[in-house]
């Protein structure tokens, strides 16, 4: 049995989300596969410094994270910097981890690993064949690395960025970002005719779920509205009060943890919600176009961008004009379809089967060299 280390980072549910899907695919193929976090595991500082620095930045002074993600994307001198410092902090701890698990090939879903692993490989310290997983659809120059074996990326966009950025073509693989299966799977039951809308607002906040919600109720139609709060038990007991139940034929219904999205999604015929590259995929895989009405600039903006350019999204700058987007779906259905057929195409063009393939790929070479050196 061969056996798959994954790095992975708590800094946005997405990471983990795609480990714990590659994990999951990893072991229905027979291998066994261990997910850890450098951060956590380097100690409390480092930790609280990355995780919940990147939470303080994104919500309270987005416009400074954004500018910290460009800067650090497009200046090269920056951007090995920062490279440098995540080599110096973290190359042990990831070094013990190869060492305490014995993997036979490394995956990476945060592209803070790439350059720590490449180093470890350059200095002779692994010989792993190693996969970085791109969870954004603009992938961020840290991912960049001679030392990379293979790229998963989300979309042809993806590979596009990758390769002006200096990554080799052959080394990347387009077989999507990876989510659990339940959003591969086909309706399980028909849908209704009542138009649906799903907000997922759980890192929206509070202050951006209420105004999509007022606005909502000021619209001349009659639909569902499904909201989605996470585990913000706060946000969820705060809408309830507002806006559960029937109001101005909108029937509202408020969720807080909610395993069943693929389920909701099946009912939907349009989500609102922040472009994060997981829930984007989520969505494009269940071809329900999607409103993006507030990102967090830096990988955010940058997804919206390809997402909107990809005919799969709508982008509304301003939230007071949310209604207006509405009131088109219902006047011109073909809108909402040929984004469904959009969604289609760019789902058709992935392949998570392929990943289990891949690693096989990679991962029997260096068995063949390690049998060979025993028998020799």
């Amino acid at each position: 049995m061969s056996t798959v280390l994954i790095l992975s980072a708590s800094t946005g549910n997405g990471h983990n989300q795609a480990a714990n899907s590659l994990k999951n695919e990893l072991e229905a193929s027979g291998y066994s596969v261990h997910i850890t976090d450098p951060l956590r595991e380097e100690g409390k500082m480092m930790d609280t410094l990355i995780e919940e620095g990147y939470e303080l930045l994104a919500a309270r002074m987005p416009k400074v994270y954004g500018k910290m993600y460009k800067i650090s994307d497009y200046n090269k001198l920056i951007n090995k910097g920062v490279g440098n410092f995540l080599k110096i902090t973290l190359r042990r701890t990831i070094f013990k981890l190869i060492q305490q698990y014995q993997p036979d090939l490394l995956i990476s879903t945060h592209p803070f690993y790439v350059n720590v692993v490449s180093y470890l490989k350059a200095k002779g310290k692994t010989d792993l064949p190693y996969i970085a997983v791109v969870t954004d659809y603009m992938a961020h120059r840290f991912y960049v690395n001679k030392y990379v074996d293979a790229y998963i990326v989300g979309s042809n966009y993806t590979k596009d960025t990758l390769i002006e950025k200096g990554a080799v073509a052959a080394n990347i693989y387009n077989y999507g970002i990876p989510i659990r299966k339940e959003f591969s799977q086909p309706r399980q039951a028909p849908k209704d005719d009542i138009f649906t809308l799903l907000i997922m607002g759980g890192s929206m906040g509070l202050s951006y779920m209420k105004k999509c919600l007022k606005n909502l109720l000021h619209n001349k139609h009659e639909f569902r509205v499904f909201v989605v709060c996470g585990n913000n038990a706060k946000l969820k007991d705060e809408l309830e009060a507002k806006f559960s139940g029937h109001r101005k034929g909108k029937e509202i219904i408020v969720y807080g943890f909610c395993p069943n999205i693929p389920e909701l999604m099946d009912q939907s015929d349009v989500i609102i919600t922040k472009p994060g590259g997981l829930t984007a995929t989520e969505a494009i895989n269940k071809n329900i176009p999607m409103l993006i009405p507030f990102y967090i600039p830096g990988q955010e903006e940058e997804n919206a961008e390809i997402l909107v350019n990809a005919g799969v999204a709508i982008r509304i700058t301003d939230i007071s004009k949310l209604n207006e987007v509405v009131d088109r779906f219902f006047r011109e259905p073909s809108l909402l379809e040929n984004m469904r057929r959009n969604a289609q195409k760019l789902s058709a063009e992935r392949s998570p089967g392929d990943i289990v393939q891949l690693a096989a790929k990679l991962i029997y070479p260096k068995k063949q060299k390690k049998s060979f050196q025993l028998n020799a």
